[in-house]
């Protein structure tokens, strides 16, 4: 099986996995427009009998004249049932699936970044979440009609023409082999243009933020021609799924149209007496005649429709493989949404890393039988070269990531058995690049807190270092600083991170590098302020710094050397704290 096969029945796996939870708006669509087929069916009866009779010199009756409008009326809202229950699918499977999408980008935190730009990840929540709408509102009904309609209407003329019934579902199958043709080069199409729409969105996202820069470089143009080819790129891509989709659309009509002259052919043929054949040799009537050939479009209509909703499988077959990939890079729930909190001793916890191994999606073992244990109220540095797994250690302790096999114990307690919200509650994060919000340097600061809270805010800002420089800004704690902390300067950034894990008065801190990238100034200032509010808590560190360096700051107590996922070195550098072990 080719790579592309291979991917396209991966991606339709994966859409039948997730009717299950629409399934009962899909029948019910389904339902309510077979029963509008079957209300067109006795509409045509209503409507050949009258005309019969009209043409025979005979009065039709009047409950029959009352009774066409009526099912005119009852189709109308059994087609309305459909839209609605067919919106319905999309709307929730919508909510569904952008719900677990945010909640994998929570799981992820910062990890998130392995997974794309936030721009592409914007577009495969919002862009490609809306390209599967089309697909269990309209397809997945669609196809349940395509298969009853024909049926339906089939056997209301075998009892007046078998032929007529037989000239029908011969031509039907030319339908669904068609789409079955262009539908794999409809699935390449669409994604392609998924492809290009996601590159898009981190393009134009890449260029917002470093537009400063590129003022000052001179190059704006060049970063507005990048985004101008990924908006061509887009609209060639586009242009290619509507052209399969109009030429798709094209050769169905073309085979409808043909099969219904066919069955017109033979029907004024009959009634002009040169074609006794398919009829149970019975002379052909008007009324028999009309209420057949008002049924062949209705026959085909269902398929017809089908084959235009066709380009609305290749959609969602493009969007489910990077859906899939995001889902599949979360962990299958590293720490449980609610569960009851295990009883736990007062101050701050002691870790236990009990044989520990992770494996990336892509199959990279990143740890690899990782045992440690840190004592309560112990700091500890993790050090090694680039990808040796410092970050890893601290994603599985913060709950990013699930390991792949070992336990991590909190306390003694496994810490599968704590409950997302309360875990996270005790940890404090701080980064190389902390994450901000285009919000207010108060929100930035109290996130997940309560933004009222004055004096904690104050405190915060105080214990960072930072009272003085928020007190000069023009709106103070309310000045919005963006999502790249602009207008204020990196050293302030570093600082008004620490604040914000200052702020949740925490007991464990995980520290991912915050000082790389720092002038020596601002990271011993920074690193004097880690000593002092860290105290009393327990702490982890992944630094690049050297023991002389560690031992300087005087508030280490233990370094852990990583190297290629395993622990190759675990010494102190300090009398461990009191009623610490090592």
């Amino acid at each position: 099986m080719s790579v592309e096969a291979s991917t396209e029945a991966s991606a339709q796996a994966w859409l039948g996995a997730q009717v299950g939870s629409v399934r009962r708006w899909t029948w019910a669509a389904a339902a309510a427009g077979l029963a509008a087929a079957a209300a067109w069916i006795a509409f045509a009866a209503s409507v050949a009998g009258v005309a019969g009779r009209w043409i025979a010199g005979e009065a039709a009756p009047g409950s029959a004249i009352v009774l066409m409008p009526a099912l005119l009326v009852l189709r109308s809202a059994l087609l309305a049932t459909r839209e609605w229950a067919g919106s319905r699918a999309g709307l929730r499977l919508r909510e569904r699936l952008r719900g677990r999408l945010l909640d994998a980008l929570e799981h992820l935190g910062p990890l998130r970044a392995a997974a794309g730009s936030d721009g592409a990840l914007a577009t495969v929540i919002v862009e490609q979440v809306d390209a599967l709408d089309g697909y269990f509102a309209r397809y997945r009904p669609q196809r349940l009609l395509a298969a009853g309609v024909p049926l339906l209407v089939v056997a209301a003329i075998v009892p007046h023409s078998w032929l007529a019934a037989l000239l029908l579902a011969a031509t039907a199958p030319l339908i669904p082999a068609f789409m079955v043709l262009v539908g794999h080069g409809a699935a390449a199409a669409g994604r392609r243009q998924a492809a290009a729409l996601a590159t898009l969105g981190g393009r134009f996202l890449d260029l917002v933020r470093g537009l400063p820069a590129l003022r000052l470089a001179g190059r704006t143009g060049w970063g507005a021609e990048g985004v101008r080819e990924g908006a061509h790129g887009y609209r060639r891509r586009s242009l290619q799924v509507l052209r399969i989709a109009f030429l798709s659309s094209t050769v169905l009509e073309l085979f409808a149209s043909a099969a219904i002259a066919m069955v017109a052919l033979y029907l004024g043929l009959a009634l002009l007496g040169r074609f006794p054949v398919g009829h149970y040799g019975q002379p052909m009537t008007l009324e028999p005649a009309l209420f057949v050939l008002l049924l062949a479009p209705e026959f085909f209509a269902p398929l017809r429709q089908l084959g235009t909703d066709y380009h609305l499988r290749a959609q969602a077959l493009a969007a489910a493989g990077p859906i899939q990939d995001l889902l599949r890079r979360a962990p299958a729930q590293a720490l449980p949404a609610a569960a009851t909190v295990p009883a736990r001793p007062p101050g701050p916890p002691v870790i236990e890393f009990d044989a520990v191994s992770l494996r990336h999606p892509d199959g990279r073992l990143a740890l690899d039988r990782v045992s440690f244990r840190i004592a309560a109220g112990q700091r500890v540095a993790l050090t090694g070269a680039s990808g040796s797994g410092k970050s890893s250690v601290l994603a599985l302790l913060a709950g990013f990531v699930a390991p792949t096999a070992g336990r991590i114990l909190v306390d003694g307690v496994d810490l599968a058995a704590w409950p997302r919200s309360a875990w996270w509650r005790r940890l404090a994060w701080l980064e190389q690049r902390p994450e901000w919000f285009g919000a207010s340097l108060r929100d930035n600061v109290l996130v997940g807190l309560d933004r009222g809270d004055d004096a904690r805010l104050a405190q915060a800002l105080a214990a960072a270092g930072l009272a003085a420089d928020v007190a000069a800004l023009p709106e103070q704690a309310e000045t919005v600083i963006g999502s790249a902390g602009i207008g204020l300067s990196g050293g302030q950034l570093q600082r008004l991170a620490l604040a914000r894990a200052l702020a949740r008065q925490a007991d464990l801190w995980l520290l991912d590098e915050p000082l790389a990238q720092l002038d020596t100034q601002t990271a011993a200032a920074l690193r004097t302020s880690l000593a002092a509010f860290s105290r009393g808590c327990t702490l982890l560190i992944a630094t690049h710094d050297d023991d002389e360096t560690l031992r300087a700051g005087g508030w280490i107590d233990r370094r852990i050397v990583l190297a290629g996922g395993a622990v190759a070195g675990d010494a102190p550098l300090r009398e461990p704290a009191a009623g610490g072990t090592a």
